[in-house]
């Protein structure tokens, strides 16, 4: 009965823990989202994998809803399997983000080193293209240098052969012209790190506090499952009980009554045991 009410209790126990999961699912979509989106703005540019980080914690959003189902299915229905995968496919998952955490922050010491390559070339190909068009105003370069607030690679003198372009203008007299007054000062390598290095630690302050917010029911979930195991140990010990019950208590019986003597195998001499005479048919006289 004991056992039955501690089952009980720490049911409802899972469920709100599926419950703070859910959140934590719907955290992980959020911030994956903005990150990825804020990213956009210069991936054209740095073209490597420093969107993966932003990215792996979008995808794990979904995998936990659906680990949330399995948890609610596995405590629903009392399967100690199902429950033990929900474990171990979270521990997977918290840990996984811990390995996030840890990513984000060496790919943001290497910078800005691993991204000035990518700027360089970039950069180079936005030049000879200037250099010989000059109206390719909705040019990535362009529309970066016009949000970011910034002007070439580190600074306005990489335009010293050209005339700056009009995204360098802090204040442009019209829009798509370069005669400007004032420019940005600085490059746009240092604000394109500085960006990145800014969102990498948000990716990995993020997995590191979700991690942390799913670990905290994991002790609910693994006594549920160690007192599914009690359960099912108690079920199967009662079961066997009453199939010896039924195998030997019959023959237990039939023994006794095989033991018994039959009535017409009686000693007359036995005390208490009535004597049975048999009678002979009478004869008839001539």
């Amino acid at each position: 009965m004991a056992l039955t009410k501690r089952i009980k209790c720490f049911k409802y126990l899972v469920y709100s823990y599926v419950v703070l999961l859910m959140v934590t699912g719907a955290a992980q979509i959020l911030v994956g989202t903005i990150l990825l989106w804020g990213h956009s703005g210069y991936y054209g540019i740095v073209q490597n994998k420093l969107w993966a980080p932003a990215a792996i914690l979008l995808c794990l959003g979904p995998i936990t809803f659906l680990l949330c189902w399995m948890g609610c299915q596995a405590t629903n229905q009392r399967k100690r399997c199902l429950l033990g995968t929900f474990i171990a496919a979270l521990v997977a998952c918290i840990c996984f983000q811990f390995f996030i955490c840890g990513w984000s922050l060496a790919m943001r010491e290497s910078l800005p080193t691993s991204v000035e390559i990518f700027i360089d070339d970039s950069f180079v190909e936005f030049l000879d293209k200037f250099s010989r068009t000059k109206v390719d105003n909705l040019h990535l370069w362009n529309r970066m240098q016009s949000q970011l607030q910034c002007c070439g690679v580190d600074g306005p003198l990489d335009y010293r052969r050209l005339s700056l372009p009009w995204s360098c203008c802090s204040r442009p007299e019209h829009a798509y012209e370069s005669a400007c007054d004032t420019h940005y000062k600085r490059g746009c390598l240092s604000v394109v790190s500085e960006q990145i290095r800014y969102r990498l630690l948000l990716t990995s302050l993020g997995a590191a506090t979700i991690a942390v917010v799913q670990s905290l029911g994991l002790f609910c979930a693994v006594h549920l499952a160690i007192l599914f195991g009690k359960s099912e140990n108690n079920h199967n010990i009662n079961n066997l009980s009453k199939k010896r019950q039924q195998q030997f208590l019959p023959l237990s019986i039939q023994d006794k009554r095989h033991d018994m003597p039959s009535p017409l195998s009686l000693s007359p001499s036995a005390p208490g045991h009535r004597i049975i005479k048999s009678s002979k048919p009478p004869t008839m006289s001539k």
